[in-house]
């Protein structure tokens, strides 16, 4: 089976899922919980690459309990309670590199965790009723930039955006993917996805600055390892992170708009 032909296998598959799953708070939240665990496992490849240590049961500990209490915040003395022992047990280890621990194990939970848990509070955005039509429609739009930076980088791209770190993104495909992802935006608006006109287009410009710029950084990540891929889970799109670049930056952004840039614009 050729890799295009996996892609597009997976891709059916993985877009079908998620499809499913959303429309219930509870699947949604534990499909997102399980791919939080997973990236957080290929993460630590990523440092054993570069010969860094990482406290990988302190890391899913810590970030599921704050994945958890973004949601449900009267668990948050949990997660503190857990930090105060995990800053204990830092005193027993012997291996001199404290900083690096600690330094994996918060820098997991700020990547990976809660960018993710943010997928409820979107959800929930409209009238404190869940929604699964929002989160459909922002999710068409992270794969709407993808798609359109590719096509228009294959068929336009002559000047590189960041090649130091990404040598295949140009100028070109950047914009092509900000005009057509703002539009993708436009035709969700008509379509009943729950926000205005303004809002989805909104959305769809900083979708593309944002999945553009997440893509990136999974790619210094990925580069200063010397790998091509976070993983193998995925066939024909390497790992969780290389499929959830986009996404771990789009989430904040996504409920930094809803939760307070669009109330001063509609104030």
């Amino acid at each position: 089976m050729s890799d295009v032909t996996k892609r597009i296998l997976t891709g059916t598959a993985y877009v079908t899922l998620l499809l499913f799953v959303i429309m219930q708070t509870i699947s949604t939240l534990i499909l997102f919980l399980l791919i939080a665990i997973l990236a957080t496992l290929e993460l630590k490849k990523i440092f054993e690459k570069q010969n860094l240590d990482f406290h990988t049961c302190p890391a899913i500990i810590i970030g599921l309990t704050s994945y958890m209490t973004i949601i449900y915040s009267e668990i948050k003395f949990i997660l503190f309670l857990e930090i105060i022992i995990y800053f204990i047990s830092l005193l027993f280890q012997t291996r001199k590199k404290t900083l690096q621990l600690a330094g994996g194990t918060l820098f997991s939970v700020i990547y990976i965790f809660i960018p993710l848990s943010l997928i409820i509070p979107i959800g929930y955005f409209e009238n404190d009723i869940y929604n699964y039509k929002i989160l459909f429609g922002l999710l068409i739009l992270i794969w709407s930039s993808d798609s359109w930076a590719f096509v228009f980088g294959k068929l336009f791209g002559r000047h590189k955006l960041f090649e130091r770190l990404s040598p295949n993104k140009t100028w070109e495909g950047f914009i092509g993917s900000i005009i057509l992802t703002t539009a993708t935006g436009y035709v969700l608006s008509k379509n009943g996805f729950g926000l205005s006109q303004i809002e989805w287009m909104i959305l769809g410009t900083l979708t593309a600055i944002s999945a553009t710029l997440g893509d990136l950084f999974q790619s210094m990540l990925k580069r200063e390892s010397n790998i091509k891929d976070s993983g193998n889970i995925l066939p024909g799109h390497g790992g969780i992170l290389d499929r959830f670049d986009s996404i771990l930056l789009c989430f904040p952004v996504f409920y930094l708009y809803l939760y307070y840039i669009n109330p001063i614009l509609n104030y």
